[in-house]
């Protein structure tokens, strides 16, 4: 009977998907002092520039955890406080005086119980840094 080699191949084939919360967490460790990007990487078996590429992408804002988690919303018929909000002229008016529009407020009620109410046109940026500030984060 002749000896066949048979060789076995362990661990995951192709691409693997790292969720953002691993893609921080891999980061963090990378930065906080648990080595170096290179050892991180070694130690959960990343290719290091996938870690400085995360870095990146953390840094301009494109990956952070809140991106693809969804929060409870719920829609309120209320008028907005006086003086909250800017008029805003619409865009295609009929000859005539202005029309002015209030812009619409969205209110957000924080982890700590602190409501936050901004302009629907607020950039989601400037959003997450108001409620980290206010959060206590």
């Amino acid at each position: 009977m002749a000896v066949q080699r048979i060789e076995v191949i362990t661990g995951a084939g192709g691409r693997r998907a790292y969720s953002a919360e691993e893609k921080i967490r891999l980061v963090g460790e990378a930065r906080g002092g648990r080595g170096t990007v290179a050892a991180v990487a070694r130690r959960h078996g990343v290719c290091s520039s996938l870690i400085y590429r995360w870095r990146r992408q953390i840094r301009s804002g494109e990956l952070s955890p809140e991106a693809a988690s969804f929060v409870p919303v719920r829609l309120v018929d209320a008028a907005p406080p006086a003086g909250v909000g800017s008029p805003a002229v619409l865009p295609s008016q009929p000859p005539g005086p202005p029309v002015e529009r209030q812009a619409a407020l969205v209110e957000v009620v924080l982890t700590n119980g602190r409501v936050l109410r901004v302009g629907e046109d607020i950039a989601p940026a400037t959003l997450r840094r108001l409620a980290d500030v206010l959060d206590g984060r």
